[in-house]
């Protein structure tokens, strides 16, 4: 299969160099001041793109994904049934954020917010678990552009 990052068209993007792309167009479609301003759910997408992104790409980048760990975590998020909140799951958390993000009002800050929380948590729900489906989509076609 030739990819993009293969094929030379856009030159050697770098799983990295995807990360850092997509995060300066969330940062800047967010504030609005430019071309293009993200409202709440366009942000939200874009968000998890983001996080998927940054995932795909490790180092430096991991970092988010190991806050948003730790304060899953410190809510008793996989503490079995002796958590604060009782038996709860990521996959729990999965719904939790779909919910918030049908239900509330977005904001772009919010829905950024958001959509970075989920590109974490989503495949952390586990292979096979509807909620990672979107992940490994969104990996797929990145890596396909990132080398």
């Amino acid at each position: 299969m030739t990819t993009l990052a293969a094929s030379g068209a856009l030159g050697h993007l770098g799983t990295g160099g995807v990360a850092l792309a997509v995060v300066v167009a969330l940062v800047l479609g967010v504030r609005g001041n430019g071309r293009v301003k993200l409202t709440g759910s366009p942000a939200a997408y874009t968000g998890f793109i983001a996080a998927t992104a940054a995932s795909a790409a490790g180092s430096t980048w991991a970092r988010p994904e190991q806050v948003v760990g730790d304060g899953l975590s410190g809510l008793g998020v996989g503490q079995g049934p002796g958590g604060p909140f009782g038996d709860v799951g990521l996959g729990a958390v999965a719904l939790l954020l779909v919910v918030v993000f049908l239900f509330a009002s977005v904001t772009p800050a919010f829905g950024a917010v958001l959509g970075v929380i989920a590109g974490f948590v989503f495949p952390a729900t586990g292979e096979g678990a509807i909620w990672s489906l979107p992940s490994d989509v969104i990996a797929s076609f990145l890596s396909s552009w990132g080398g």
